[in-house]
């Protein structure tokens, strides 16, 4: 149901038909500590017989929990639905996350009705229901429940931030209802009624109906009207509290006779955990779409309410404490000095903004204008970040709830804590703790390693990866211990919740993840790049689902049949090797079909090996591809490969490939393993590097030489000879051009490596090594400038005829070997 622009008029009669004899409906904006305020003022002016309120109905159960002395909030509900008596596939499962604070207007509307002894319910549609009604999937993963992106999107609540010098809408909410003074529940409604009509104005009846707006809606009429009916006589109205998008058609769908939505959903488990949060995931500006900014500013404001203190007054007072909290976190985290007279200015600065800017009480953007004002002394890029880093995390707040007696535990989070303890990690520490894990040596070891990796890949934060072999990405395998750190916290727990969709154990959710990134790598038929199709396979091996791969190992095959590029193929079979030498670490040896797969991917490299001509690929690239195939057949993962089609193909591209660079590649590869004498070598580097062959040219081929076999450096190849005739021949232009090519030949020596050139160099020329002190803290830009500096008064020299000076001054003006 969408609605024309609203008149004053509209919005007054809409706002009296909200309430009546019969029923109460209080429109909210989840966490807003105005609206919590309004709800009190309701409960307490019409004294209801019944309170209804948005959330999924089964949440119902729950108020005894949420009621709880000993509950500390913010808390959360994390409901999710998926198909019974299997793993969830990719796209099948829903969640979302229903959290509470204490300014929450739902929280306060049930902790009212509970001590009230008033029956309280949750009344819209479960979370499987609610994406079953939508024509779009609009709780993919771990979305919201409490979603209010409907404001963000309004186009007229955008216009009217403008109108009044607000930066954005939350700016604009706070200053309508937050910041104003306590005028009474009448004029809140007539605001919140105003507010409300032109967002739903701005959604056009097929947005509604692709996030399932009216089902939801029709659903939660269904509840009110079981609620009258369920009155007596003498019994107060029914109190309704939901999102204000709802409540402004609330009274048309009441005088309708639509009936309860049908919703089919099939054969699903439903289930929701009551579990810990924290305001840095209640913060919207941390991506909680439906959470107010900066949750711990207003947790001040509301604190300051409870204290009985008006809404203007309240926000004074929270400004100030809230520079106060700033100082001595700048003080003590950051050694940052904060004057008390600097705090002062920043205060009365805040107040100033407020007033100049027709606002009853500082706004959150009023104080955080007035700390940049004020505390930002230095550097804006240093000073300034630290201060802007501290602010943040001022107004976010790091209060982080906790679950009262009784709450239970999601299954998941209980076979997780289980494992964990099993393995004998220590889930109750209060710092993180360390973890060595000998993969190759300790069965046991490899189970743990199986376990964060699976915690990893369901991206919950518990352990962190910090050193070892890394399978998936193939770096650091020739070491023998993964290394860890992990913790158990709050955060661990809501996202083990989170996930909870797919699947009661961590297996079957590692396993339901693990699915989801096969369908997500062939996603409408697609085919992957062979490099990532690898990746999941070693993914696959290292988080245990050996028993689950072989529809990935015949998309690796197809993969590869589809792959184009030598140097990806090459990669990925040097993945396939490597997986391969990991048997113990994580026991490729349960991969069916590796050995072949390994042989299949080696042929596809030589195919597309024996197609490179010239450009097709960046010869560096080539060079590298080369080299990692030789490692390839010296390795165990490769020791059953065919090395001769390798070796036929290195002499091929040898002697046709048009790019110098891959040329001596081929030749250092060649001759490092014996296939290349000495004489043939010599006269390869000679036809490279005589006058008639470019300078780019010849460069690219000492490149290509030293990176596969910077041996001939120094070896009798007649490489230094031959590359000393040409630099003395060249121009100084030419050498110039060619520096910093030069630099990469020679950029792979080591030092012992670079003296004993020096020291052939110097045997080349008649005399001895220069004992030349060497400086390593000059990189290659400045080598270079200093060269074309040194050209340059060359020029200068030759154009005031002073050119003899160049052939026989001082070194600096002489040409240099790089």
């Amino acid at each position: 149901m969408t609605f024309p622009l609203p008149t004053g008029d509209d919005v007054r009669a809409l706002s009296a038909r909200l309430v009546s004899d019969d029923v109460v409906v209080i429109p909210v904006r989840h966490h807003s500590p105005a609206c919590a305020r309004a709800v009190t003022a309701a409960f307490e002016r019409h004294a209801p017989s019944r309170v209804l309120i948005e959330g999924p109905r089964s949440f119902t159960g729950l108020v005894d929990l949420l009621c709880h002395p000993e509950a500390r909030f913010p808390l959360a509900v994390y409901a999710w639905s998926r198909p019974a008596g299997r793993s969830t596939a990719p796209g099948e499962g829903h969640g979302g996350y229903y959290p509470f604070c204490d300014y929450s207007p739902e929280l306060v509307a049930t902790r009212l009705a509970h001590a009230a002894g008033v029956p309280v319910a949750f009344c819209d549609l479960e979370v499987g229901e609610q994406a079953a009604a939508a024509s779009s999937a609009v709780l993919p993963g771990a979305g919201s429940l409490l979603r209010e992106d409907v404001y963000a999107h309004s186009r007229s609540l955008a216009a009217l931030a403008e109108r009044l010098g607000c930066r954005d809408q939350e700016d604009l909410w706070e200053l309508l209802f937050e910041a104003g003074a306590d005028d009474g529940l009448d004029a809140h409604l007539d605001r919140m009624t105003a507010y409300c009509l032109l967002a739903r104005r701005d959604s056009t009846d097929a947005e509604l109906d692709r996030d399932g707006t009216g089902p939801r809606e029709a659903e939660m009429v269904w509840h009110v009207r079981e609620a009258l009916r369920a009155r007596q006589p003498g019994d107060g109205p029914v109190m309704v509290v939901v999102g204000g998008f709802h409540a402004v058609a609330m009274p048309d769908l009441l005088a309708s006779a639509s009936a309860r939505p049908n919703v089919d959903v099939g054969a699903v488990e439903d289930g929701h955990a009551l579990v810990r949060y924290g305001f840095d995931r209640l913060d919207r500006l941390n991506g909680y779409d439906s959470g107010m900014t900066s949750p711990g500013w207003h947790q001040r404001v509301w604190d300051e309410h409870l204290r009985g203190a008006a809404a203007d007054t309240a926000r004074v007072n929270a400004t100030l404490t809230a520079l106060l909290d700033l100082a001595a976190e700048l003080r003590g985290r950051h050694g940052s000095p904060v004057a008390t007279p600097t705090l002062a200015a920043a205060y009365q600065q805040a107040l100033t903004l407020a007033e100049l800017r027709g606002r009853p009480a500082p706004l959150r953007s009023d104080l955080v204008d007035a700390i940049t004002s004020c505390l930002v002394q230095g550097d804006a890029d240093v000073e300034g970040l630290v201060v802007a880093t501290a602010t943040r995390r001022m107004l976010t707040g790091d209060r982080v709830g906790r679950v009262p007696p009784g709450a239970g535990t999601p299954p998941l989070v209980r076979d997780t804590l289980a494992r964990l303890r099993e393995l004998r990690l220590d889930t109750d520490a209060i710092e993180p703790r360390t973890l060595a894990l000998d993969l190759y040596r300790s069965a046991p070891h490899r189970r743990t390693s199986r376990a964060l990796h699976g915690l990893a890949l369901l991206g919950v934060p518990f352990a962190t990866h910090v050193a070892g072999p890394d399978f998936v990405r193939g770096r650091g395998l020739t070491r023998l211990q993964e290394r860890w750190t992990y913790l158990w916290g709050p955060s661990t727990e809501g996202f083990l919740a989170e996930v909870s969709m797919l699947g009661s154990t961590l297996d079957e959710a590692v396993e339901g993840r693990f699915g989801s990134l096969v369908a997500a790598a062939t996603e409408d038929g697609r085919t992957p790049r062979s490099v990532d199709a690898v990746s999941l396979l070693a993914q696959g091996a290292v988080v245990g689902l050996h028993d689950r791969t072989a529809p990935v190992v015949e998309l690796v095959r197809h993969a590869l049949g589809a792959e184009t590029s030598f140097v990806d193929a090459v990669h990925a079979v040097g993945a396939l090797a490597l997986l391969a030498d990991g048997r113990e670490a994580v026991e490729s040896g349960r991969l069916a079909g590796l050995t072949e797969l390994v042989a299949h991917s080696y042929a596809r490299c030589l195919y597309l090996g024996a197609q490179l001509r010239g450009d097709e690929e960046p010869p560096e690239d080539v060079a590298t591809a080369l080299a990692r195939l030789r490692e390839l057949l010296a390795s165990p993962g490769g020791q059953d490969l065919d090395a001769a089609p390798f070796w036929e193909l290195v002499e091929r591209l040898r002697h046709e490939h048009t790019r110098a660079l891959v040329r001596g590649a081929s030749a250092g590869l060649a001759s490092t393993a014996g296939r290349l004498g000495a004489d043939d070598l010599a006269r390869d580097v000679a036809g490279h590097l005589a006058g008639s062959i470019d300078a780019h040219e010849s460069v690219g081929y000492v490149r290509g030489l030293f990176a596969t076999a910077r041996e001939t450096v120094w070896q009798d190849s007649g490489v230094v000879s031959a590359l000393d005739s040409r630099l003395v021949d060249w121009d100084q232009p030419t050498f110039l051009s060619t520096l910093p090519d030069l630099r990469l030949a020679f950029a792979g020596l080591t030092p012992r490596e670079t003296d004993r050139v020096a020291g052939a160099v110097a045997a080349l020329r008649g005399g001895e090594r220069p004992d030349v002190p060497v400086r390593r803290d000059v990189d290659e830009h400045t080598v270079q400038a200093l060269a074309e500096l040194s050209q340059s008064l060359v020029e200068v020299l030759e154009r005031d005829g002073l050119g003899a000076w160049v052939a026989t001054g001082s070194p600096p003006l002489r040409r240099s070997h790089p």
